[in-house]
């Protein structure tokens, strides 16, 4: 509580394009977690206050504590009230300043392999009305990250101008330790987009735990903002393959770790091969291999 208003105590910090929005909508149905919900303004669900280094345009972010504090308006009743803003995460400022507001908060952090979420992150800012990605070609918007970072190359009116070094973005294991520094790693939980993909309601039910609420409530899983296929092929596959029948059969023969090496090389057959993507991947390894360590999970299948 702030001055005796409700405020949020648990923040699910991103990052983009990992299922965090699967996941703000299955969280926010259990009656003991309240989240800000708006149809039309994406604000409510991503307030974005605690990152204004990130300058964060005001179509996507709220700076006013009163206008903040307002979403949570009625949410008395709650265990938890949650923030689902995906750029905490990148942003250096966030963790200190969330502790300084909400010393026990705990925090939830979703991961995918980098390349992946660089690509979905790219195409989806792309289409992203206050984003204005002007550049349309993947990697060169990934080589255009120097100049981003200096403040060259950004698109005229983007909300997102310290946002779109898609590569800086994807660095996960500073990010991670951040908050492991910052809160501890007992009230952060990391969970890979893999696993939620593969068993949704297990978990699921790894995070009511982790928050201590009810865990005989259990949503629907489905799938929200599900990156679009990205070529023909891959859109007939996926028109195949969401057949119940089809899609039982495929994944009683094939783990979830064969099903995503076939979807990427259905991608990579795409977009043809190009030496610059297994630079990219040489480029990623160090932090892979970081986050590996930080987190206790083989990561090797990321590269």
């Amino acid at each position: 509580m702030i001055d005796g208003k409700p405020s949020p105590n648990f923040f699910l910090v991103g990052a983009p394009k990992c299922g965090t929005t699967s996941m703000y909508h299955y969280l926010r149905l259990h009656p003991q977690i309240y989240f800000p919900f708006d149809d039309e303004d994406g604000r409510a669900k991503e307030p974005h206050y605690f990152c204004a280094e990130l300058e964060i345009g005001a179509q996507d972010s709220i700076k006013d504590q009163a206008e903040y504090l307002a979403l949570y308006r009625g949410s008395e009743h709650a265990t938890w009230r949650g923030d689902a803003s995906v750029l905490y995460l990148f942003s250096e400022q966030a963790p200190g300043r969330i502790r300084q507001f909400c010393p026990e908060a705990r925090i939830l952090i979703m991961l995918r392999p980098p390349i992946e979420q660089m690509r979905s992150r790219h195409a989806h800012c792309l289409l992203h009305r206050g984003a204005r990605e002007n550049i349309a070609d993947f990697q060169e918007a990934i080589d255009a990250g120097d100049d981003r970072r200096n403040g060259r190359r950004i698109p005229p009116g983007t909300t997102l101008p310290k946002c779109l070094d898609y590569f800086s973005v994807a660095r996960f294991a500073p990010q991670v330790e951040r908050y492991f520094d910052t809160f501890g790693r007992a009230a952060v939980k990391v969970v890979l987009l893999e696993d939620m993909e593969a068993t949704p309601e297990k978990v699921y039910r790894e995070v009511i735990g982790f928050l201590g609420v009810d865990a005989s409530f259990v949503p629907e899983f489905r799938v929200h903002n599900e990156a679009p296929a990205r070529s023909p092929l891959e859109r007939a596959i996926r028109r195949i393959y969401r057949s119940p029948g089809v899609k039982r059969a495929v994944q009683a023969v094939a783990p979830y770790r064969t099903r995503r090496r076939i979807l990427t090389g259905i991608r990579a057959l795409a977009r043809g091969k190009s030496p610059r993507d297994e630079a990219l991947r040489q480029r990623c390894r160090p932090d892979v291999e970081r986050l590996s360590g930080l987190i206790g999970r083989d990561l090797s299948h990321w590269l």
